[in-house]
């Protein structure tokens, strides 16, 4: 419930920085107040990662052939980031990339957002169990605690659900690793969904692979 009530202050700390167009200096007074909390900052590659960066704004480049990191526009809670994008049109849709419902956050100024407190009381809500995303040594984890794996390609159906209930597959992916929907059409019932119970996990790889002692390569 703690580390549920810091991600509110950080929601609210960020929605007055996105509604400046440039970042602004409070920036550093953000990071600075959220190190002091023992919270580290991580370095940022160029390569977009869902888990690490949360679309606010996209650049589209048709010339391009994949989601790029074009500016950090603040940090994030915990294990993510956010920041802009410069995408290809056949990998983000912009308008839904940035106008979509965001799950898994209480308030992101004008956009619709969608979070377990939703709807309880003033005192309840605060009772919301924190959603948690890891990053370690085997990959990054994506909603640790749902209790559904989408990660497999016939996962079980949600308790209480019944399988011709289900989204389809392919958007359920997307909703969890993105926190919101990327890519059109727009589903019609975008904002009445339900992530919280799916969980996807994105095993760790490296290049070129290490070989095997009899010569063959994992």
């Amino acid at each position: 419930m703690k580390l549920y009530g810091l991600s509110r202050v950080s929601d609210y700390l960020i929605e007055q920085l996105c509604a400046q167009e440039e970042p602004p200096a409070e920036l550093e007074v953000y990071t600075e107040f959220f190190s002091g909390l023992a919270l580290t900052p991580f370095e940022h590659a160029e390569a977009f990662s869902p888990f690490h960066h949360e679309i606010f704004a996209v650049v589209q480049d048709p010339s391009a052939t994949s989601v790029t990191v074009e500016e950090v526009l603040w940090f994030g809670d915990l294990l993510f980031s956010r920041a802009g994008v410069r995408a290809p049109r056949h990998l983000v849709d912009a308008a839904v990339a940035t106008t979509s419902t965001l799950y898994f956050t209480f308030r992101r100024g004008l956009r619709r957002t969608a979070d377990l407190s939703h709807g309880w009381g003033s005192n309840s809500q605060w009772r919301t169990s924190f959603s948690r995303f890891y990053s370690d040594e085997e990959g990054l984890h994506f909603n640790w605690d749902g209790e559904v794996d989408i990660g497999d390609d016939s996962p079980v159906p949600r308790a209480g659900w019944a399988e011709h209930e289900m989204e389809p597959l392919d958007q359920r992916r997307e909703l969890v690793l993105n926190r919101c929907f990327v890519r059109g059409p727009l589903p019609a019932d975008d904002g009445d969904r339900f992530p919280y119970g799916d969980r996807i996990s994105l095993g760790a790889a490296e290049w070129p692979l290490r070989p095997l002692a009899s010569g063959g390569h994992t």
